[in-house]
């Protein structure tokens, strides 16, 4: 009889162990949603209007670096993570605006941790943008930023113009257009190539084929 007690004893802590972690994501799932809203927008991040602190850190090749506003340009400042999930899905996207003059916005990304972070960031993603590694320096804290990706839209001013969780091409797109950054949107609306369908039968083969234009 003991010894079905503590089964049973063990199993009970078992089942509570496992309730404990489904409450977490729970608890971490409506946090996410909450975020996306536009009341838990406004709360995370400093306030539209204000003025970007700068930041400092290091980049994976190990030199310090900072940002700041710039008097002249458009800026778009993700606070992202290797890690993250959600920044895998949004960072090809990011990179195509990194690269596109047609943008018209400078990128910039912050890591949290120590310059081991920018170098795994640089391993996966090989952003043609400046990658910082905050190394202690408190940048999410100094941003308010809790959860990545979180994007920051900086106006000439150096004021922010819109901000959010921008974690795939739909509401990236969203915080460009509340920044009334058009062209920087219609990049990403770009982002899939069309498809044109050429005859393979030069090869000697059946069928078609299908090339990017």
């Amino acid at each position: 009889m003991s010894g079905l007690l503590l089964v049973s004893y063990v199993a009970l802590w078992v089942l509570v162990a496992v309730m404990a972690v489904l409450l977490l994501l729970l608890y971490r799932h409506f946090g996410m949603m909450s975020l996306g809203t536009l009341e838990g927008v406004q709360r995370d991040g400093l306030p539209v209007g204000s003025v970007a602190p700068t930041i400092s850190g290091i980049t994976a090749d190990g030199v310090d670096r900072g940002w700041e506003p710039k008097t002249d340009r458009y800026q778009l400042l993700l606070f992202a993570a290797p890690d993250c999930e959600p920044c895998a899905t949004v960072m090809p996207h990011v990179n195509r605006l990194g690269r596109s003059p047609e943008a018209a916005v400078d990128v910039a990304a912050i890591v949290p941790g120590p310059r081991s972070e920018a170098v795994r960031m640089a391993n996966r993603y090989d952003s043609p943008f400046m990658t910082l590694a905050e190394d202690g320096s408190g940048a999410f804290g100094r941003f308010r930023v809790r959860v990545t990706p979180f994007g920051f839209v900086i106006g000439p001013d150096g004021r922010i113009l819109a901000k959010g969780l921008c974690g795939d091409i739909g509401r990236l797109g969203n915080l460009l257009h509340a920044a009334g950054l058009k062209d920087a949107a219609a990049v990403l609306q770009a982002t899939v190539e069309p498809m044109t369908l050429v005859s393979a039968g030069a090869n000697g083969a059946n069928g078609v084929a299908a090339t990017r234009t």
